[in-house]
């Protein structure tokens, strides 16, 4: 296409499966990075990725980096995010969603693209939503030419202890609570699908997902996935406020609005349902397990 997309966040794995299907529909991704030589960033340079080194909390090093392109997908960790710094912070997170927001506006960015979460389409009280909500509240005081991605719940966040190898799948919610899903993946396809058309998308939040399972048809899809019976078992609330007051508001938010998965497959055929990722990505988690 000849055109730009400066991609935050790049070795991570939003930021990651945006690079890679703006690459593959023909863009010119410049990505960001802190540091250049990591694996991650080596990946990203091998795959046809231009590697920028620049810092959310260097607003210079930003504009720097979206001098001369098109559109910038912003996106920054959640605080209980495993690869986030040492001492990252909700307030962190805000900082550096306004950072992001206010270089694109600098520089004139087209087309701005930030990744929230569902729970962000109103203010809730849960520090960890309302971190997101401040970042959209902001990029519409810019007045940026701006399209909001709501992702639900991901599915790679579900695959990730060993117990489930041992027949063992937890979670917090009642065992026929329906919720809604998305692979990470997806939300690279709608990042590039959204740069794509930004005469539809500009001025729109669009929540996003692929699958609506309870915890318990979850269980009885990762036990056909195994090969053995795997059981689902509920962590009662009251032992999560005791232990982690932050991850029991989370769960004791209000419910979020649903997103229309029927009308995001017609727009995205290639959607994942459960099965699907697993099928795609989730064996590959497993068998890391």
């Amino acid at each position: 296409m000849g055109k730009t997309v400066v991609v935050v966040g790049a070795t991570g794995k939003q930021g990651g499966a945006v690079a890679a299907h703006l690459l593959a529909d023909g863009w010119h991704v410049r990505a960001l990075t802190r540091d250049a030589l990591s694996p991650a960033a080596s990946a990203l340079t091998g795959a046809g990725a231009e590697v920028v080194v620049a810092d959310m909390d260097d607003p210079a090093s930003l504009e720097r980096a979206f001098d001369g392109a098109d559109g910038v997908f912003s996106v920054q960790p959640a605080p209980h995010d495993p690869g986030a710094p040492v001492g990252y912070s909700t307030g962190a997170e805000v900082r550096w969603g306004r950072n992001v927001a206010d270089a694109a506006a600098v520089s004139g960015v087209a087309h701005l693209v930030y990744a929230s979460l569902v729970e962000a389409a109103e203010h809730t009280g849960v520090p960890s939503f309302d971190s997101k909500w401040e970042v959209e509240q902001h990029i519409r005081s810019l007045g940026l030419p701006a399209t909001v991605l709501r992702p639900v719940t991901f599915m790679d966040g579900l695959v990730v202890s060993k117990d489930v190898l041992d027949g063992s799948f937890t979670h917090v919610l009642d065992p026929d609570t329906r919720y809604q899903l998305i692979g990470v993946d997806d939300i690279g396809a709608f990042a590039a699908l959204v740069f794509g058309a930004p005469e539809q998308y500009v001025g729109r939040s669009l929540t996003i997902a692929g699958d609506e399972r309870t915890p318990r048809e979850l269980a009885a899809v990762l036990g056909r996935a195994l090969g053995h019976p795997v059981a689902y078992h509920q962590i009662p609330m009251s032992l999560i406020r005791r232990h982690d007051p932050g991850l029991a508001s989370v769960f004791e938010a209000p419910v979020a609005p649903k997103a229309d998965v029927a009308g995001l497959r017609a727009a995205h055929p290639g959607l994942m349902t459960f099965e699907a990722w697993l099928s795609r990505h989730g064996r590959a988690q497993l068998a890391a397990l």
